[in-house]
């Protein structure tokens, strides 16, 4: 996750479009996050498509039980990521909403809150 948190610490460009860099953080991203969350025994991790500026996405932890993530506006409120249970990889309105850090600490932290 080291350039994935190295990206996400730069301040991002504001635009009516999508911007390279912002393009660039998101497959990071995706790449390590995946990784990430495989080595704490998830699967099915999937993340959507690059949108506007935001990062979402569902996995599921070894329990079998069903996790949706969202990291909103990378320009403004990019500091924490919002992670809840889902019933479903299409579940956007699930369980209650945790908010989490984006940092150094995000996989210990989620894997944390998965294994409560």
């Amino acid at each position: 996750m080291k350039k994935s948190l190295k990206l996400h610490a730069e301040e991002f460009e504001s635009s009516t479009r999508k911007t390279e860099q912002y393009k660039v953080f998101h497959r990071t991203f995706k790449r390590e996050f995946s990784l990430a969350l495989y080595d704490i025994d998830c699967k099915d991790v999937q993340i959507g498509k690059s949108n506007h500026f935001d990062i979402s996405g569902f996995f599921m932890a070894h329990d079998n039980q069903w996790w949706y993530f969202r990291i909103e506006d990378l320009r403004w409120w990019k500091d924490r990521m919002l992670i809840r249970t889902a019933d479903h990889p299409q579940d956007y309105t699930g369980g209650s909403n945790t908010f989490i850090p984006v940092d150094d600490d995000l996989i210990s932290n989620i894997d944390k809150l998965i294994n409560q």
